[in-house]
Parts: structure tokens; sequence; C-alpha cells
């Protein structure tokens, strides 16, 4: 079972957790709930690729003919959607719904597709309830900014992701 989120996501937040070696994914909802997940540096490889995979969909990016001005059109946008991102927001600790429960599950599975300009990605684990996020460009960007921001604090070498293309499908499985 999964849980659709009924709202827009309102703050993203990956914080590391040395004595558990994963990052914390807490993700909050504009009409107040909360839903969390353990991540393993296996998993925030996986999601990685695929967040970035979202952003080289972009038209704007694959109309560019040159690798150069294809980076170049990336890094525009990415630096506007930082921009206009808020990272100084203290992250809403007080949640008044917890959909998922108080145990954080571990993050196992990841399932994603594209349509138009939105990345629909399912995280579930193992066995329970799981969510589907809606994610544009933007929420994207952010997302990617976090995974950065946690990994170096955790060390993990996630190596270069800019170039990964991984070939289009339809209700993409990773696991």
């Amino acid at each position: 079972m999964k849980h659709e989120m009924s709202s827009a996501i309102n703050q993203m937040q990956m914080l590391y957790n040395p004595e558990e070696d994963r990052i914390l994914f807490r993700v909050n909802t504009t009409d107040n709930k909360e839903f969390r997940f353990w991540v393993t540096r296996r998993y925030t490889f996986l999601l990685m690729k695929v967040l970035k995979e979202h952003l080289e969909a972009d038209p704007d990016v694959s109309m560019q003919g040159s690798p150069d001005a294809k980076q170049a059109v990336k890094n525009f946008k990415q630096e506007k959607a930082i921009q206009e991102s808020n990272f100084g927001q203290k992250f809403k600790d007080d949640p008044n719904e917890l959909p998922m429960g108080d145990d954080i599950p571990l993050a196992f599975k990841l399932t994603y597709n594209m349509r138009e300009d939105k990345l629909h990605l399912g995280i579930q684990p193992r066995t329970g309830q799981g969510i589907n996020l809606v994610i544009d460009r933007q929420i994207n960007t952010s997302m990617v900014q976090l995974i950065i921001s946690a990994t170096q604090k955790a060390d993990w070498t996630m190596g270069d992701l800019t170039g990964v293309a991984i070939p289009v499908q339809d209700d993409r499985v990773v696991n």
C-alpha cells in the first residue's frame, strides 16, 4: 500500500545519522503530515540517478547541440532553482499527523516514471506502506542539493552523477 500525498510538498529534510550510517529523509506536506524513511548509501545512489535523469530530460537541456551547451543550461537552471528555494527555513518538527506511524522504515524499493515535466517517485519499505511523490524540476533540484549536503556529511562517495543517462521507460522499478 502506498500513501498518495493528497497535498503538496511543503518541506524536505535529509540528515545523516552516523550511528545508523543512514540518512533520515523527511517530507512535510502542506496539510501538516510527515513521511519519514531511513535511506542507505546504495538507495541514495539510485535515487540520485533517477533525479539526474529527470533533470536531463528537460527539453531546454536535451535540445542543446553540444555537451558544453547542455551543461551550461543545466547549471543556469540549477542556480536559478537554488536561488528560489528556501534552505534557511527551519524544518517543522511538530507535524499534526504521521500517517506511516512512529517507526521509521528503511527505504527499499524505488519506482519512478516521468509524465510531462513531472517525476512520479514511489518510495517503499520492504513491507508496509510507502509514499508517492510528484516532483517538478524545482523540487528535484532542491532534493539533489539536500542529498549532496547529507552525503558530504556522511563522507559517502557518490561519484559524478551529472552525466548519468538511464534509458527512458515507463513505470520503472529500481531496488
